[in-house]
């Protein structure tokens, strides 16, 4: 005691520091609790739905999956990928292996840049959806014709319905992204015997920025026909807006 130039009166207390602050095993049992039900029953199913694959992958490889690192995320959204996962999988997995990480505060990994990288890898390689529906083709444009025609035909459509076909016939028939067709305005509409023609000034795919042409053709005579769809279109725009300006969208929002 001397050489650390302490006297016997300067020791109050000989035990060990860290047994002064000891937690009983029920302490321990009520703040795990107390953290436990901090959280809903309906957050702690849908975590635990995305990671018990994971728990179970760790465990067939006598892997702690409290210790795993990078590589082990990763080789598990590898193999996942493989057997059919779909694209929201992997969000939903790297969420909720970081919420249990940090509740039993362990290093979370899932934020690691590589993980994020076989994240983006596998995503642009598996299945897009769950329900992925069909495209948007020539039966779906049909069958809405049929049911216009057995409504009274395609003039009797309210303005913002008919903009509402028109719009999907329009892209059906040209292959036109909404980004690019909402910007579209009358001035770049012109009229053929045979075809619309129509300039998209913004493009996706323009990267000379020198925007692009689309065709709207006649297939037939009568309003199935696009050209004469867009012809009785532009007509009801015109009632509509009272002469609409050439730099009015040609497909202006709806009030």
């Amino acid at each position: 005691m001397k050489c650390l130039g302490l006297q016997p009166r300067d020791v109050i207390n000989t035990r060990p520091f860290d047994m002064e602050f000891e937690e009983t095993a029920a302490d321990l049992d009520f703040l795990a609790k107390a953290r436990i039900l901090a959280y809903s029953i309906g957050t702690w199913i849908g975590y635990a739905s995305t990671v018990k694959g994971f728990l179970a992958f760790c465990a067939n490889r006598e892997l702690s999956p409290f210790e795993c690192t990078p590589s082990v995320l990763n080789l598990y959204m590898l193999r996942e990928v493989e057997n059919g996962k779909h694209v929201s999988f992997f969000e939903k997995f790297l969420n909720g292996w970081s919420f249990i990480s940090r509740f039993f505060l362990c290093q979370d990994y899932t934020k690691d840049q590589e993980v994020q990288d076989v994240k983006k890898f596998v995503e642009k390689i598996c299945p897009r959806g769950a329900n992925k529906k069909k495209p948007f083709g020539a039966d779906e444009v049909r069958k809405i014709w049929d049911k216009i025609d057995q409504n009274g035909g395609i003039e009797s459509l309210p303005f913002k319905d008919l903009r509402t076909f028109m719009i999907a016939v329009f892209q059906h028939k040209t292959f036109c992204r909404f980004s690019e067709l909402k910007n579209v305005k009358i001035k770049d509409l012109f009229y053929e015997l045979d075809y619309f023609k129509i300039h998209v000034e913004f493009s996706k795919t323009d990267q000379s920025g020198k925007g692009q042409w689309l065709y709207l053709p006649k297939l037939s005579s009568g309003y199935r026909d696009p050209h004469m769809l867009m012809c009785l279109y532009v007509h009801h725009l015109e009632i509509d807006r009272h002469v609409p300006s050439p730099h009015m969208y040609l497909f202006p929002p709806l009030q």
